[in-house]
């Protein structure tokens, strides 16, 4: 197979800046995990002398001299532009409009005669010959990273592409020294299945934005439902005796910023959100860095929670990844015994409105079959203004 790695993909480096700063401020809300990092590791003065496959951080592929791919190259890899994506996206937006209708508000039911759409079949015919050349040149260079990848995740029209292309060069190495393939576990129907080493596929995942005057107080300030006499009581915040977290002034109905005070509380709490919906255990795998993880958000004051009369933690969101004014909103969760109690609403509400203190736009992405979440979310008046696909690796 060629190579074609070294044919057109690059490391940024500090000649890039502008044009890289277009591609990620130009639409920030979707890029705020590529920002971070962005401002946490600006590009180097010139491009480091190591393969590509072992280097973390911004690579890309140009046309005529203009930046025309972006690629945040990690643990968690983020296609942040991919070459052509554009138009084959007004093509998948024609596509979909028959089938919106059947879709938009059905969260609770499935839609049996509403036709799948086969964005695969879209890309061919939409490509031209450099922009098919710098797809596999990406999807070859995540392959060669192989077993190091934990995600790829970001917007649906540029992971999705650019991960049906990795697929299809898997099956065309079949037998060959691809670090991906080297990890397949023999299975029953082929001892060299590709999807062998996916946890999971996330295609749709609708990216919602909470507009700052929306009105949350309606959700958060009403009284609770009344709970089973073995479950301890939510604390209100604003109803106990003087403490620290009072001091910030932070509260809305049952939520409260975390402190340092809360961290044994939250981390189990926050690690069980973690398995439910990755899959895998975060202390098994990351150990140390990922109490470290929860005290930065303590420390940033971008946790949000609710306690119950005894301090455990009982619901909880952070704003989990930030920039100026705008915020991420990651690891909602409400622990298993308070659920189908209707809490979730005020709760999620209250904690919004905390971290809207800080970050007045207030993004997430949930995943599609969460027809609960997506409810709950929508009836608390986020919108949905994108969508967003996740591909969880085993390691």
């Amino acid at each position: 197979m060629r190579n074609r790695v070294k044919e057109h993909v690059f490391a940024l480096d500090a000649r890039w800046c502008d044009e890289l700063e277009e591609v990620l401020f130009s639409d920030p809300v979707p890029n705020l995990y590529s920002i971070e990092h962005y401002w946490a590791c600006p590009l180097p003065v010139s491009s480091p002398r190591i393969p590509l496959h072992y280097y973390q951080g911004f690579v890309g592929c140009e046309r005529d001299g203009r930046l025309c791919c972006v690629l945040l190259l990690g643990s968690n890899v983020v296609p942040v532009r991919l070459c052509g994506a554009a138009v084959e996206h007004v093509a998948v937006e024609h596509a979909e409009h028959d089938v919106d209708s059947h879709r938009a508000e059905a969260v609770d039911a499935p839609t049996p005669d509403t036709p799948a759409l086969d964005t695969a079949a879209l890309d061919a015919t939409a490509l031209d010959a450099t922009a098919l050349a710098h797809r596999e040149a990406l999807a070859q260079l995540l392959l060669q990273v192989g077993s190091r990848l934990d995600s790829m995740f970001g917007e649906s029209a540029f992971v999705m592409p650019l991960w049906t292309r990795m697929q299809e060069l898997c099956e065309q190495s079949r037998g060959g020294k691809s670090p991906l393939l080297q990890m397949q576990q023999p299975s029953l129907r082929d001892g060299c299945d590709h999807r062998a080493r996916v946890l999971s596929e996330r295609p749709n995942q609708p990216l919602l934005y909470l507009p700052p005057e929306k009105d949350l107080a309606r959700f958060y300030a009403v009284e609770l439902p009344e709970l089973p006499a073995h479950l301890p009581a939510p604390l209100n915040p604003g109803e106990s005796p003087a403490a620290a977290f009072q001091l910030s002034g932070e509260t809305a109905g049952y939520a409260r910023l975390a402190t340092s005070a809360d961290l044994e509380e939250l981390l189990p709490a926050a690690a069980a959100m973690f398995t439910e919906e990755v899959g895998f255990d975060p202390i098994a795998r990351y150990g140390e860095g990922y109490a470290a993880r929860l005290r930065t958000l303590i420390a940033g004051q971008r946790s949000a929670i609710v306690t119950d009369v005894n301090g455990r933690v009982i619901f909880k969101a952070d704003a989990g990844i930030v920039n100026l004014d705008a915020a991420q909103v990651q690891g909602v969760w409400l622990h298993p015994d308070y659920r189908g109690y209707g809490l979730a609403k005020p709760f999620f509400a209250a904690a919004a409105q905390v971290l809207q203190h800080r970050y007045p736009h207030l993004s997430l992405y949930v995943n599609d079959y969460n027809a609960r979440a997506l409810a709950m979310y929508r009836g608390t008046g986020w919108e949905q203004i994108g969508q967003f696909s996740t591909i969880i690796f085993e390691r």
